[in-house]
């Protein structure tokens, strides 16, 4: 399998929740419901992720060993955790462009995904789903006219059906 080279700076930009986001990445779903799939590193990351685009909602460069070595992993370690975060759509990885998409939300785990949760992974989502659906928070609408001129300067970020 052929690999771009590790980017050394990944650049985090916003991006706006799409209608199925449902839960930050920093709420206990994502630790109790999606860590079975994304595994230890990858929930880390994207709790991470979640916190950045809080904290700098215009978007911020981090060093990927940094990142990485703030998590306890080598790069490689941290590379494929993002890989992993982007086939889940958790976030959006353009390694080609050293970008990071973030809406800082994620949607649920669907379908398939939920029968081979363990039973208690089930049982949280279950419950967890059940007590959203009472109090649904929309997420917030972000400003991305930041990350959408960050991206224009480095082309186009092939992003699977996502509105920038």
């Amino acid at each position: 399998m052929d690999h771009e080279p590790d980017p050394t700076i990944l650049h985090i930009v916003p991006l706006s929740a799409s209608a199925d986001d449902r839960w930050r990445l920093s709420d206990r779903y994502i630790e109790e419901v999606w860590s079975e799939h994304l595994g230890p590193t990858a929930t880390l990351l994207a709790r991470r992720f979640g916190r950045m685009i809080e904290e700098h909602p215009g978007g911020v460069d981090i060093d990927l060993a940094d990142l990485a070595s703030g998590v306890g992993v080598q790069r490689g370690i941290a590379r494929k955790a993002l890989e992993r975060l982007n086939r889940f759509e958790v976030v959006h990885f353009s390694p080609e462009q050293s970008l990071v998409g973030v809406s800082g939300f994620a949607r649920s785990v669907k379908c398939a995904r939920v029968l081979r949760l363990s039973e208690r992974g089930r049982l949280v989502h279950d419950c967890l789903v059940a007590a959203s659906e009472i109090s649904r928070p929309v997420p917030p609408a972000r400003a991305v006219l930041a990350a959408v001129g960050r991206l224009s300067a480095r082309g186009p970020m092939p992003v699977r059906g996502l509105a920038l």
